[in-house]
């Protein structure tokens, strides 16, 4: 369990620090970047979570949907996140090519969506924290 502890801690510190780069990036007027780290957030810190409960994800970007398949060793307060972390986790999973080639998109877009899903991101990292938090200590 101590290398699921040292992975999942690490993986929840990288989605702590995206998150952080991503106020940052909307501090500077920049959504795109700031989706972008959102995004990144998002799924470090679900990877976090199955890296804890030691579940072997495939590696691609929307993992959100694996949530489900650890809802059983999930305490019941996480349980009622689970929905609104894997929405999110996969909804900016589906928009990491607008954020990749946002030339190719009007600006207000992304403007739009960051205020949109900012709010939406913290909490869940925020869930995702206190359950690595409880489980590791």
């Amino acid at each position: 369990m101590a290398i699921n502890k040292d992975r999942a801690e690490g993986a929840i510190k990288s989605a702590e620090r995206e998150f952080r780069n991503a106020v940052r990036s909307l501090e500077d007027k920049d959504s795109v970047g700031s989706l972008k780290y959102l995004q990144e957030c998002m799924e470090y810190a679900v990877k976090a979570v199955l890296i804890a409960y030691g579940m072997d994800y495939p590696k691609i970007h929307a993992v959100g949907r694996f949530l489900y398949e650890i809802r059983e060793k999930c305490p019941p307060w996480f349980l009622k996140e689970i929905q609104a972390i894997a929405e999110v986790t996969d909804s900016l999973a589906r928009g990491r090519p607008k954020f990749r080639y946002p030339y190719e998109y009007p600006p207000e877009q992304h403007e739009a969506t960051v205020k949109e899903i900012l709010p939406r991101v913290e909490k869940a990292l925020e869930n995702c924290q206190k359950l690595i938090k409880q489980l590791f200590g």
